[in-house]
C-alpha cells in the first residue's frame, strides 16, 4: 500500500518477566516516534490475582491435607499398638528398650506416608499430561509447555515429605497411645 497503508506501523515486544510490564511501558511511550504503548493493564493485573489466589489456595489445601493425613496415620498406629498391647507389654517384661518397641511403628508410619506420598505423585503426574494432551490436541495454536522437567526432583522432595508427615503421626501417635 505504500504511503497509504491505512494501519499504523506497531511492534510486539515480549517480557521475560511480566511483573516490570508497568515500568517499561513508560519508557516505551517516551520513544521517538511512538504514539501508544498497551499492555493491557487489567488483564495482566487480573492475572496476577488469579495466580495469587491460586497459590494461596494450593498452600492451604497442602496444610488440611497434611493434617488429614497426620490424623490418619496416627490413628492406624494407635490401632495398630492398641492391636499388639500384649506383644508390646512382653517386650517391655523381657527388657527391651523404648526405641526397640518404638522403632516399628515409626518405620510404620513413615512406608505408609511414602506409599501416600508416590501414590499421589503418580497419579499428579499422569493427570498433568492426560490435561496437556487435551488441551493441546484440541487446540494447536497454543505454544506447548514444556514437560514436568523436575518430576524427579519432585517425586524424591513429594516422598520425603510422605516420610516425614508419616514420622510426625506416628510419633504424636505413639507418644499419646504407647506408655513406653
Amino acid at each position: 500500500l505504500g504511503e497509504d497503508n491505512p494501519f499504523p506501523a506497531s511492534f510486539e515486544i515480549q517480557v521475560d518477566n511480566p511483573e516490570r510490564i508497568p515500568q517499561l511501558v513508560p519508557q516505551f511511550q517516551q520513544m521517538p516516534g511512538v504514539e501508544t504503548a498497551k499492555f493491557g493493564q487489567e488483564v495482566v493485573e487480573h492475572l496476577f490475582q488469579l495466580t495469587r489466589v491460586l497459590r494461596i489456595g494450593g498452600v492451604l489445601l497442602i496444610v488440611l491435607l497434611a493434617i488429614a493425613t497426620l490424623f490418619i496415620i496416627s490413628n492406624t498406629i494407635r490401632i495398630t499398638v492398641f492391636a499388639r498391647r500384649r506383644e508390646v507389654n512382653i517386650m517391655k517384661y523381657v527388657g527391651a528398650t523404648d526405641w526397640f518397641i518404638r522403632w516399628p511403628f515409626l518405620l510404620e508410619g513413615m512406608i505408609m506416608g511414602f506409599v501416600g506420598a508416590v501414590i499421589a505423585s503418580a497419579a499428579l503426574y499422569k493427570g498433568y499430561n492426560a490435561i496437556q494432551a487435551k488441551i493441546y490436541g484440541d487446540s494447536g495454536f497454543l505454544p506447548h509447555a514444556a514437560q514436568l522437567a523436575h518430576h524427579g526432583l519432585a517425586l524424591r522432595g513429594t516422598g520425603l515429605c510422605g516420610d516425614l508427615v508419616g514420622a510426625l503421626g506416628s510419633s504424636i501417635s505413639l507418644r499419646k497411645f504407647l506408655d513406653v
